[in-house]
């Protein structure tokens, strides 16, 4: 069962994304928090399937899980879309989803102290 949306939420109605996540239980985790929010989510399990799905002005978002792909294949596709749209807001993922359990939405999972080892991936791709 689902959740419903927090009050104050209506402004994510009809919103688009396209998540872009290679592992199928934190895809579907995040594609069901999306969508408990009324957002459309459109899915893809890799950047070649991303491509695909991406037209500019289609998504109001992009979420891009960094961590399965290689850097520069996610910084050409990013390059890719900037170069089309350039006012296409894209997020990265670039920690562990330890925030995400595979019990969701029973059990939530959220630890402190994670060694912070994604900087340098942050840094990388934010450059594209």
């Amino acid at each position: 069962m689902v959740p419903p949306p927090p009050s104050g939420c209506s402004n994510l109605a009809n919103k688009k994304v396209l998540l872009i996540d290679r592992t199928q239980p934190t895809r579907d985790v995040r594609a069901a928090l999306f969508r408990s929010h009324g957002v459309k989510v459109h899915i893809a399990e890799d950047l070649r399937a991303a491509q695909l799905l991406w037209h500019p002005n289609l998504y109001d978002l992009v979420v891009l899980d960094v961590r399965k792909h290689l850097a520069g294949e996610a910084r050409e596709f990013c390059e890719l879309v900037r170069r089309a749209s350039p006012e296409q807001r894209i997020a990265f993922l670039v920690g562990p989803p330890v925030y995400l359990s595979l019990t969701w939405p029973d059990d939530v999972m959220a630890t402190s102290g994670e060694p912070q080892q994604w900087e340098q991936t942050v840094r990388f791709v934010a450059a594209a």
